[in-house]
Parts: C-alpha cells; sequence; structure tokens
C-alpha cells in the first residue's frame, strides 16, 4: 500500500514544492499534466512536466522556464484551479473520509483486521500506519492485492485512498 498510497501533505501554491504524492495518486498525476498544459498553453512553453509521481519542480521565477516573472504570475493565475495540491474543502474532506472509512471496513473484512481508520487533518485524509502497531506490510503483494480488490466500495474511477507508514 505504501508505494501506491503513500502521501504527502499537500501545497497551495504553484511556486511551491509539491509534495512526495497527493491523497490520489493517480488524479494527481492527470491533474499536474493538465495544469503543466494550461501553464504552456498561457505564454510558458517550457514549464516542464511532472515527474511519474504527479510531483512538479519548483518554480521560483519565470527565468526558470524562459519567460519574465510577470508572465509566469499571469499565467500561474490564469491556471490556478487546474492546481493539483489544493486542500480540499470540509464537505469533500468529509466525503473523502466516508468512503475511505468503507474501504477500511472492506479490508478489515478481507483479512487485515489491523488497517486503522483514515484520518482528516490539514484539508487532506489519509491512513498512517504504523508498520510495528498493525504489523501490516504495506509494500507486500498480499496487502496490495486485498487494496485494490476493495476499490469497488470507493466512487467510480477513484484511485487507491492515501497512505502514510511509519516505524
Amino acid at each position: 500500500m505504501a508505494a501506491v498510497l503513500l502521501a504527502a501533505g499537500c501545497s497551495s501554491s504553484p511556486s511551491s514544492t509539491t509534495p512526495a504524492s497527493a491523497p490520489s495518486a493517480g488524479s494527481t498525476v492527470a491533474q499536474a499534466v493538465a495544469y503543466t498544459q494550461c501553464m504552456r498553453s498561457h505564454g510558458v512553453p517550457e514549464y516542464p512536466e511532472p515527474d511519474s509521481r504527479g510531483q512538479l519542480q519548483k518554480i521560483g521565477s519565470g527565468q526558470q522556464v524562459g519567460v519574465s516573472d510577470a508572465q509566469l504570475s499571469t499565467a500561474s493565475n490564469a491556471c490556478q484551479s487546474l492546481w493539483p495540491y489544493q486542500a480540499l474543502t470540509p464537505a469533500q474532506q468529509q466525503q473523502e473520509l466516508t468512503d475511505d472509512l468503507k474501504f477500511a471496513q472492506c479490508m478489515r473484512s478481507n483479512g487485515v483486521p489491523t488497517l486503522p481508520d483514515p484520518v482528516a487533518t490539514n484539508g487532506k485524509v489519509e491512513f498512517v500506519i504504523s508498520t510495528s502497531k498493525t504489523g501490516i506490510n504495506p509494500d507486500s503483494p498480499q496487502i496490495l492485492a486485498k487494496a485494490h480488490a476493495c476499490l469497488h466500495v470507493l466512487p467510480a474511477g477513484a484511485q487507491l485512498p492515501s497512505a502514510v507508514t511509519i516505524p
């Protein structure tokens, strides 16, 4: 689950460093690609592609991408709605928490009884898995197979929930 579910915090500014991955990795990658395309279509043709996990390079000045700071700012403002690392609204956070609780129940009924409930903090929802307390190896093929088997309880098109593992 760690490779697929691992998530880190969100950022609200396009000029800040992006998270290690986002709550919904698949959708974050798509959003990061859409943001990049938007930036390019708004006059920043050298805006860099996100990496395979949807991370965007920190861009602190227009010079980094071959444009003026004013042009970078104009493009950033035009594309802000596509920025993939925005915090969830309270209603979105509550819905994601409800969905992820269903996922946790499915995982428990499919042989992972120590999976904790997800938690909602700072505009995101994630599972915090202590490997020493739960005995869960998030990278094991068995856990990943069970996680994929429980996708059916999530909304159509949803990715595996976000998770952070701690020792």
